[in-house]
């Protein structure tokens, strides 16, 4: 779980860096290498969460978001696995 909230972390910083970026200055430097990253970490938080079995319909959807999606689904995971543990 620890690694997926950090690539969902990734995400999110790279995007409001990107978005910071357009917003203000628009150095290409910034763009070329958070564009990737956040690319990257996108589909990465993507795809792990439609290969986890754990993860119902909704959760699959959340994934989808740009940004805020990864952290929510990795709220939603974590407390589906205490759930479980518990139970």
């Amino acid at each position: 779980m620890r690694w997926f909230r950090v690539v969902a972390a990734v995400e999110l910083v790279s995007l409001l860096v990107l978005l910071v970026n357009l917003a203000t200055v628009h150095l290409p430097a910034i763009t070329s290498l958070g564009g990737p990253t956040h690319g990257c970490a996108y589909l990465v938080v993507v795809v792990a969460t439609l290969r986890n079995p754990a993860a119902t319909p909704a959760t699959k959807v959340m994934a989808w978001l740009p940004g805020i999606g990864g952290l929510l689904v990795a709220r939603r995971l974590a407390t589906a696995w205490r759930r479980s543990r518990s139970a």
